[in-house]
């Protein structure tokens, strides 16, 4: 009854993007820390679509497995699909050693995706909020 809650649709898609962000700010990190590599291509991590798809087709979504007995194992929160597919950015800008970093451009990603993380945890704070005061009475 209780994982039934937290199971919700709403509550599946804020863990797919909470981990998609997560993945995202990984790849910002390592994209600042490898600046000064020389040869180094600037990586992004995209996880809306498969955020979409969850939202639009729910259990059908094709990163879903699907269990044909009670009894198999329900896909871990930590797949592959859960976390985003990591691919290298297209940038116009690239410096003589090979290295496509823009400092610039990686603090406003990052930015952008702390914002966005802090929003989002704070919704779902408040909806766990909503339910520990309707179990409380």
């Amino acid at each position: 009854m209780l994982t039934s809650i937290f199971d919700t649709k709403a509550m599946q898609a804020a863990r797919t993007a909470l981990t998609g962000l997560s993945r995202r700010q990984e790849a910002i990190s390592a994209n600042v820390a490898n600046i000064d590599t020389p040869g180094y291509q600037r990586r992004a991590v995209s996880f809306e679509s498969s955020l979409a798809a969850e939202l639009t087709t729910g259990a059908e979504s094709p990163h879903r497995l699907r269990t044909t007995d009670p009894r198999h194992i329900d896909r871990p929160s930590g797949s592959a699909s859960d976390q985003g597919v990591v691919e290298a950015r297209d940038v116009v800008s690239a410096r003589n050693d090979g290295n496509n970093v823009s400092i610039d451009e990686e603090m406003t990603l990052l930015v952008e995706t702390q914002i966005r993380y802090q929003a989002l945890t704070q919704s779902v704070g408040r909806r766990i909020g909503t339910l520990r005061t309707v179990i409380r009475g």
